[in-house]
């Protein structure tokens, strides 16, 4: 067995003796986090599952600080030392519950519970580790040492754990192949006897079915980590049933088997409390560091004394300057502090400046306390930020400076996420992402987890990545966006890298349903919870084209809520509400559209005027193309053509208000707010016997009427189909396909032989519907949402005329006239 320890150097830091803390970020930082952080702000919780000791969540004959303490050794007991890779604790024991040497429903309660902390930087088997410690020291026991860097494995190992039945010399030979000695052997059973009891249920031959309270029969006379189960043993009343009862008779007394291999001379020794925490300290930890040979654990976990926490920058208005927050752990077990400074270097190295912090709550742990001090300012893009240093001073005068052992804490400005610009709704996750103008194209990395077969209660992580679409240049960075769709916030991480550099870990749960459009305009202020003092000027205002929306900045766009609009008369003076517009000069909205998969939807041109843009100055600009759509309130972008991975999007989904007209809606992160030439709509869809014939249609009628130009030789030709451009509030969206294996619309169904558009809008409007669509020249379906699988097709493919009227389109075969009603998002 490979057994790893570390020599702990003890520098005089400020004539106080401190452990040399890990060099942050470390890759113990997620576990560290977790391990310390039990109560408070920021807390993780890992400890409330087994707080006080007794306590269980699944109520009454169970105590789970001892079902964590077994799954330990359960996990660990099958380890080999005479073969590669040894196993040990790596998580195999996911994979083996349908084992008959696992048997009890803590085990699957116990994975369930760390599956729900399991992440791409914290390990199902650093998770049984760390339950271990928490267990023996939630209920009282010493401290048991803590490294990370376990791998899970990702299959079932060999069988092989302990069983009550077995012989002394069975025993014996397991705890060889574990690696352990007759003493060791000892020692472990003791101390994971400590805690915990055996249930009749599981065990009757040890147990007797009523014969405990609950059916669970403890191994000593108290629910704490102590020295009884020794004490006890020799000294009585001998109450564990491993030793004494029925399991003598039935061949279970494993205890006694165990603790008599050496005629009781290991026991004996451990029945002193100081020697048996000791004792248990030292085996239970080589318990938890046996592990694979190819895992190379970290030194053993202290707490930082100052750890930075959810540092994240954020570019803002204009470009000009980033926003730079978080919170500054600090460890004040063994310290009074008065104030917390953070002094950080640009990024060429250079003084930056100084920024004060103000409490943002404490925390703490089961031998540690914490304080958490909290900043936001705003700094310069251009000299920006590359690492810092933290002062804490304390109220008896001492002051120390904490350089992340010499180097500063480090903070990269290539790439960052934008919270505020970033989404999620209805499965769609929206990101974007500020990245300097000299790195490498981004790319968005998702991680999700996805579930097992019902017998293995730990989850797999699925990686997936997806392509990032560049947008403006702000200052000096380009925002890209890109969007996925997850199957649940919960346990997602993002994030988004770009050559060696990457701001991810995101929680996909922390991000707001509305992606919160960008200003143009500079921020007025810096936080009022911090202040900066700054050894460098601040640059000049750069061209400005966008913003982030921060504590010290409004937007006139955060606040307003989406009223629906009915159908006006042209003759109404009725004061214009906020909703999305049914006609734009000669083109006809469609919807709101996503980008392509890799690519825009339209590439024939591209606009931005953030500050001002109205969807009639992009109709301006893309005039002659035959589509141009509106994005992320400034953005305009053309073509004669629709990328066939661009989709229709919920309605819902284009919530950025334009920032040239209050009542227009200018698309949002990666959806488009579509339009189409209105006379290319209805060219394509005619089925003409004559080139000469034209076709205008009338927006405000509730149907098309279809005129001819004259003829030399023709007074008059008669009327052909087209297609019906708006009935009342509906208007044209497109022909779309049915989905395999479900309806696009499947919310109603009114079919008839005399079926119009008129007729399917006024059936549709009744509820009334978001979508209306005519199929196959009878059928009329509706729906507030598209199912997923249905695309925009051409309108060539809509080529049924309606039953009731010969001279309007109504779909084809598996292809739907649709109509979307405007102005409102219900």
């Amino acid at each position: 067995m490979k057994l790893a320890y570390t020599l702990f150097k003890w520098p005089l830091v400020c004539s106080r003796l401190v452990l040399a803390a890990p060099t942050w970020p470390a890759a113990i930082d997620e576990l560290e986090d977790v391990m310390v952080l039990n109560t408070g702000y920021k807390s993780r919780g890992f400890s409330s599952h087994i707080t006080p000791c007794s306590f269980s969540e699944f109520g009454v004959g169970r105590q789970t600080a001892a079902e964590w303490l077994r799954i330990g050794f359960h996990d660990m007991a099958t380890t080999n030392v005479f073969f590669e890779p040894h196993g040990g604790i790596d998580g195999s024991i996911a994979f083996e519950l349908q084992s008959g040497e696992n048997i009890g429903a803590g085990f699957a309660t116990s994975l369930t519970t760390y599956s729900s902390f399991f992440n791409t930087r914290l390990s199902i088997s650093d998770l049984i580790a760390l339950g271990v410690h928490a267990s023996v020291r939630g209920c009282g026991g010493p401290v048991v040492p803590m490294r990370g860097g376990r791998t899970d494995a990702t299959g079932a190992g060999p069988i092989g754990v302990p069983q009550p039945q077995n012989g002394q010399g069975v025993f014996v030979n397991q705890f060889t192949r574990m690696g352990f000695s007759i003493p060791d052997m000892i020692q472990m059973t003791a101390c994971g006897h400590a805690i915990g009891g055996v249930h009749a249920g599981n065990f009757p031959e040890i147990v007797p079915v009523g014969s405990a309270p609950n059916d669970y029969h403890l191994f000593d006379t108290t629910l704490e980590f102590d020295n009884l189960i020794a004490v006890q043993y020799l000294n009585g009343p001998v109450s564990d049933p491993l030793s004494v009862g029925i399991s003598v008779m039935n061949t279970r007394n494993s205890d006694f088997v165990v603790f008599n291999t050496d005629k009781n001379v290991t026991i004996k020794a451990m029945t002193g409390a100081p020697t048996f925490s000791s004792v248990c300290s030292s085996i239970l930890q080589r318990m938890i560091e046996t592990v694979p040979l190819n895992v190379q654990l970290s030194d053993v976990i202290a707490p930082y004394e100052v750890k930075p926490s959810g540092i994240q920058l954020t570019l803002l208005a204009g470009g000009t300057q980033i926003a730079f927050s978080g919170d500054i752990r600090v460890r004040t077990t063994t310290r009074t502090v008065s104030s917390v400074t953070i002094t950080y270097k640009n990024r060429t190295g250079g003084a930056g400046g100084t920024i004060t912090t103000t409490v943002a709550g404490t925390a703490s742990g089961f031998d540690d306390s914490f304080t958490f001090y909290g900043f936001s300012s705003n700094i310069p893009a251009v000299s920006s930020i590359s690492s810092f240093t933290v002062t804490v001073a304390e109220t008896d005068g001492l002051t120390t400076t904490f350089s992340n052992n010499g180097g500063g804490f480090p903070v990269q400005d290539d790439v960052m996420v934008l919270g505020p610009q970033s989404c999620l709704s209805n499965g769609n996750l929206t990101v974007l992402a500020a990245v300097r103008s000299t790195a490498a194209t981004p790319t968005l990395g998702i991680t999700q987890k996805v579930p097992r077969a019902a017998a293995t209660p730990v989850p797999s992580l699925a990686k997936a990545t997806a392509a990032m679409v560049k947008g403006a240049t702000v200052g000096p960075y380009d925002i890209y966006s890109a969007s996925y769709i997850i199957s649940s916030a919960t346990g997602t991480k993002f994030g988004v890298s770009s050559g060696p550099s990457a701001d991810d870990f995101k929680d996909a749960s922390s991000l707001d349903s509305t992606c919160v459009p960008l200003g143009s305009s500079d921020p007025s202020s810096t936080s009022s919870s911090s202040t900066v003092s700054s050894t460098t000027s601040t640059s000049s205002t750069s061209k400005s084209s966008m913003s982030t929306t921060s504590t010290s900045s409004t937007s006139t766009s955060e606040s307003v809520s989406t009223t629906s609009t009915s159908s006006t008369s042209s003759s109404t003076s009725a004061t214009p509400t906020l909703g999305h517009k049914p006609i734009v000069g000669s083109y006809t909205f469609q919807g709101c559209y996503t980008e392509g998969t890799g690519m825009r939807a339209l590439t024939g041109a591209v606009f931005y005027d953030y500050p001002a843009m109205t969807l009639e100055m992009c109709a301006t600009n893309c005039a002659g193309f035959t589509y141009w759509g509106v994005e992320y309130g400034g953005e305009c972008f053309c073509g004669n053509s629709l990328a066939p991975s661009s989709t229709l999007a919920n309605l819902n989904d284009c919530n950025f208000i334009c920032p040239g007209s209050q009542v227009e809606y200018c698309g949002a992160g990666n959806r488009l707010e579509l339009y189409q030439l209105t006379s290319s709509t209805s060219s394509t869809s005619l089925s003409s016997s004559s080139s000469s014939s034209t076709v205008s249609s009338t927006s405000t009628s509730q149907s098309t009427t279809s005129t001819t130009a004259e003829s030399s030789t023709s007074p008059t030709v008669a009327p052909t189909p087209s297609i019906v451009p708006s009935v009342g509030s509906y208007h044209y969206a497109g022909c779309y396909t049915e989905p395999s294996g479900v309806r696009a619309l499947s919310s109603a169904f009114y079919p008839t032989d005399a079926q119009t558009i008129e007729l399917c809008i006024a059936a549709c409007g009744q509820t009334p519907y978001m979508y209306a669509g005519a199929e196959y020249g009878r059928e009329c379906w509706c729906a507030n949402a598209f199912s997923a699988g249905s695309n925009l097709v051409g309108d060539g493919d809509c080529s049924m005329v309606c039953a009731g009227n010969q001279l309007q389109y109504c779909g084809a075969g598996n292809r739907l006239s649709v109509y979307i009603r405007n102005g409102t998002t219900t």
